[in-house]
C-alpha cells in the first residue's frame, strides 16, 4: 500500500470513529475492511481493464507496423524490379553491371529511360552507361541533358528529347577532364576539330566510368585522368 493510501486510511479512520462511537467496534472494523476490500478489488479491476486496453493497443500498433513495413517492402521490392528491367535496356549486364548511380538516375528519371530505347536506339543498339551533366553547346547555350554510351555511338539527350547530338567513336580522338569548381568535375572532348565540352558532372567514378568506356570503344588505350 502506498504511503498516500496510508494516511488517507487513517483520516477515514478517525472519522469512522466519531461517527460510530456507539457501534461495536468489531462490526465497524469488519464493515470498513470489506468495503476497503470491495474498493480496492473495484480499482484493481480497472486497472487491469486499462492494462488490457493498453496492451491491446499496443499488439494493434504493432501489427499496423508489421503490415506497413511488409507492405514497404513489397513496394521496394516491386520498384526495384521495375528499375532492373529499364536498366536491362540501357546497361549492357554483359558487359558490366550497373552502378547504384545509374540506378538513382533511371529511378528519378524513370519515363526518360523507359522511352530512350524507343525512341531513339537502332536496331541491335544497346545501351551501355551513362551520365548526367551539362553540354556546353557555345558561351551562351548550356543544355541539361544525358551522356548515354552505346554500343554504336555515344548521344547527348535532353530529358524532353526536344534536342539530341550524336557522336561517331571514329571521330573521338581524346577526352581529357578538368575540376569544375569544389564539387563539379567536366569533360572535354575532342571531337575531329570540335572541341565539346560537358560539366556540372557530380560523380567522379562514374565519370571515370562512361569516359574510359568510351575511349576503349573509339580504340583509344589511354584513361581518363583527373
Amino acid at each position: 500500500m502506498g504511503i498516500y493510501q496510508t494516511v488517507c486510511y487513517k483520516v477515514e479512520d478517525l472519522f469512522i470513529k466519531m461517527l460510530t462511537k456507539k457501534q461495536k467496534p468489531e462490526d465497524v472494523k469488519l464493515k470498513v475492511e470489506n468495503y476497503r476490500k470491495q474498493q480496492s478489488e473495484k480499482r484493481d479491476r480497472k486497472k487491469a481493464i486499462q492494462q488490457a486496453k493498453v496492451e491491446e493497443e499496443k499488439k494493434k500498433l504493432e501489427m499496423q507496423r508489421v503490415e506497413q513495413e511488409r507492405i514497404r517492402q513489397e513496394k521496394e521490392v516491386k520498384e526495384k524490379q521495375e528499375i532492373e528491367s529499364i536498366l536491362e535496356k540501357v546497361v549492357d549486364p554483359t558487359r558490366m553491371n550497373y552502378t547504384f548511380y545509374e540506378y538513382q538516375l533511371v529511378q528519378r528519371n524513370k519515363e526518360f529511360f523507359i522511352e530512350l530505347p524507343k525512341r531513339v536506339f537502332d536496331t541491335n543498339e544497346v545501351g551501355l552507361t551513362f551520365l548526367s551533366c551539362e553540354f556546353d553547346k557555345s558561351s551562351k547555350k548550356e543544355i541539361l541533358g544525358f551522356l548515354i554510351v552505346t554500343n554504336k555511338r555515344v548521344l547527348f539527350l535532353t530529358e524532353d528529347f526536344t534536342y539530341m547530338d550524336k557522336f561517331r567513336y571514329q571521330t573521338i580522338i581524346n577526352i581529357t577532364g578538368f575540376n569544375d569548381g569544389i564539387l563539379e568535375k567536366g569533360i572535354y572532348m575532342q571531337y575531329g576539330k570540335r572541341r565539346l565540352e560537358f560539366d556540372e558532372i557530380y560523380d567522379k567514378d562514374q565519370m571515370h566510368r562512361v569516359v574510359n568506356l568510351i575511349l576503349s570503344l573509339s580504340g583509344k588505350s589511354s584513361l581518363l585522368k583527373v
